[in-house]
């Protein structure tokens, strides 16, 4: 079974924002889909990213990791992350064990 079969990326680009809709399963084969989608929205320099887990089925370690390496990317960038649709399990397993990201003053944010 191909990645693409397990995990769907849906990308909505708004004038500043873009929304990123994830259907299936995060793990170790599909975490690559996951970064290929937020780099590529990430390089339209939105000021805000919406990553909808609503029809996340499934997340792994591997998952787990790479939507942390995304909340940093975001971070660096300095785009506002704004995940939803989380399942209260993953909510609590990131709340767990993500270290809290450093907040850009206002004066850097572009």
């Amino acid at each position: 079974m191909r990645a693409e079969d397990l995990l769907q990326t849906h990308t909505v680009w708004h004038r500043d924002s873009v929304e990123l809709h994830l259907t299936g399963e995060l793990d170790l084969a599909t975490a690559p889909l996951l970064k290929a989608a937020a780099t590529a929205a990430l390089n339209t320099h939105p000021r805000r990213l919406h990553l909808n887990l609503t029809g996340l089925t499934f997340c792994d370690h591997t998952g787990l990791r790479a939507l942390h390496q995304l909340t940093h990317q975001a971070h660096a960038a300095h785009v506002s992350l704004r995940l939803t649709g989380l399942h209260p399990r993953l909510h609590r397993t990131l709340t767990q064990h993500t270290p809290p990201i450093p907040r850009t003053p206002p004066t850097l944010r572009s």
